[in-house]
C-alpha cells in the first residue's frame, strides 16, 4: 500500500460525493423555514419572537452540523491531497445480461432494455467495471484500487502494466 497525490479528476470526483452534504442540509433550512414562516404568518399560540429566534438558530446549527458530519471526511481527503493505492488480485470475472430498471411498461408489453453488465470480484466483492477493462484482465491479475484515506471512498481501479 502507497500514497500517492490526488489527480484533478480525483478532486473532482471527491468533491462531487460532497454534493448531498449540501443538499439536505439545504433542504432540512428550507422546509424549517417554510415551517417557522407559515408558523408566525397564522399568529399560532406558541409562536412568539423568542420562539422564532431561538428556532431559526437551531435550524441553522443544525443544518451547518449536519453538512459538515456528511462532508467532514471528503473535505479532509482533498486537504491532504493524496490517495492510497492498494494492490488486490482479481478471483473471478463475471458478464451477464442486466435490465435497465423503468425501460418496459405494463400495459404496452414492451419489452425492457437489455445492456451487458461486466463486473470482477476481488476479495469476494464485485466491482462492476467498463467493458475495455473486463476485456484487458484476467483471472488472477494484479489490480490497483484507489482510495480516499480517510473517506474510503473508491476513486478508480487501475490495471498493473507490468504483467
Amino acid at each position: 500500500m502507497k500514497r500517492i497525490p490526488f489527480t484533478e479528476k480525483d478532486i473532482k470526483d471527491i468533491r462531487y460525493q460532497c454534493r448531498m452534504g449540501y443538499i439536505i442540509p439545504a433542504l432540512i433550512f428550507g422546509i424549517g423555514n417554510l415551517f417557522l414562516i407559515f408558523s408566525y404568518m397564522l399568529d399560532l399560540n406558541y409562536v412568539n419572537y423568542l420562539f422564532f429566534m431561538f428556532s431559526e438558530i437551531g435550524i441553522i446549527i443544525v443544518s451547518i452540523l449536519l453538512s459538515y458530519l456528511m462532508n467532514n471526511k471528503y473535505w479532509k481527503d482533498i486537504k491532504n491531497n493524496e490517495k492510497i493505492v492498494e494492490p488486490k488480485i482479481i478471483q473471478n470475472k463475471e458478464s451477464k445480461k442486466d435490465y435497465e430498471a423503468g425501460s418496459g411498461t405494463l400495459y404496452i408489453e414492451k419489452e425492457m432494455n437489455e445492456f451487458e453488465a461486466f463486473s470482477i470480484i476481488v476479495e469476494n466483492v464485485r466491482y462492476r467495471v467498463d467493458k475495455g477493462f473486463f476485456n484487458n484482465c484476467e483471472i488472477g491479475q494484479k489490480v490497483y484500487f484507489n482510495y480516499g484515506p480517510k473517506s474510503k471512498f473508491l476513486l478508480g481501479i487501475s490495471l498493473d502494466e507490468s504483467a
